[in-house]
């Protein structure tokens, strides 16, 4: 490639993937639709491959086209993140931080986090994602956030991103008080349980499949698979589910009120090893490490047993 493309040919590109096709891109640009044909060609001609198919119904990708689409909107981010950084440093300022966590984080320490950071940056914008990292990590990769926090572990792909570990937790099995199987002390005596589980490939949960059955040909009741919260303590509640969550929620109100940890074999659980992730290749902002500094301090004082 002899050339770089142009920042605004990268831009066309962008509101062309998000819009659906040319004439519309080139409305919410207010260019008229040859300009824009004429600059995604020339895209095309310094990359020296076909990003777009072109048809009546729209655009679609090519291969070429949706590895760029990666980089394009990566590309984006990054410069915008520099300029707001810039603007907001010479404003003595700060301006956006995004980040995503585990749901562990969210009724532990993050109210402390937060209302931390807000005292000295009230202006500050902040979006979080609250989701199993086998969702986050891609958002992390293409740079919608600029960290995570999470469980990790070995066979997670994670080599183009730096981990620092934060603190280890165990698991235990968890059923709502007075549970029919609440005095189960055998994981055999849970063969026809009903388990709700978050829907991950990755990570803790996936790694603990090996060790409980959630599957098992012997049990006529299927798993449930969310990774929402809330459906979670609600089928708890009120359909006899089983789960597994840390102890340390177990100690948080109103979770304390209403589950129980069964006493099933302590060990049977390895316990888990929480970390923070960010990309090797991208600094992060003035925002994000002042937010990160105090997640450290808080994951550091927190009773995790």
């Amino acid at each position: 490639m002899r050339h770089l493309p142009k920042i605004q040919q990268i831009k066309m590109f962008n509101e062309v993937i998000r819009s659906g096709s040319i004439r519309a891109a080139a409305r919410s640009m207010h260019l008229s639709q040859p300009a824009l044909t004429h600059a995604l060609k020339d895209l095309e001609h310094h990359i020296g491959a076909t990003l777009l198919i072109r048809s009546n119904d729209g655009v679609t990708l090519t291969e070429a086209g949706k590895l760029f689409s990666i980089r394009a909107h990566l590309v984006l981010s990054e410069l915008e993140k520099a300029a707001e950084e810039i603007e907001l440093m010479a404003k003595n300022s700060y301006g956006h931080v995004a980040f995503g966590i585990s749901s562990l984080f969210g009724v532990t320490v993050l109210s402390s986090v937060i209302n931390d950071f807000k005292r000295n940056h009230s202006k500050t914008l902040i979006t979080i994602k609250e989701a199993q990292l086998s969702t986050l990590i891609p958002n992390l990769r293409d740079g919608r956030l600029e960290f995570l926090l999470g469980t990790v572990t070995e066979n997670m792909p994670l080599n183009d991103f730096i981990v620092e570990p934060l603190f280890d937790a165990p698991f235990c099995i968890v059923a709502r008080k007075g549970h029919p199987l609440s005095e189960c002390s055998t994981l055999s005596e849970l063969s026809q349980a009903k388990w709700v589980i978050p829907e991950t490939d990755m990570g803790y949960y996936n790694y603990i499949r090996q060790i409980i059955p959630f599957n098992s040909p012997n049990n006529s009741n299927a798993p449930v698979q969310t990774d929402s919260v809330v459906c979670i303590i609600n089928l708890l509640m009120n359909g006899d589910f089983l789960t597994i969550l840390t102890r340390a929620r177990l100690n948080i109100p109103p979770f304390s009120s209403f589950l129980s940890a069964l006493s099933v074999d302590e060990d049977l659980l390895p316990v888990s090893h929480y970390g923070l992730i960010y990309p090797k290749n991208r600094p992060l902002t003035s925002a994000a490490n002042s937010i990160i500094e105090r997640f450290k301090w808080h994951c550091r004082h927190y009773k995790w047993c």
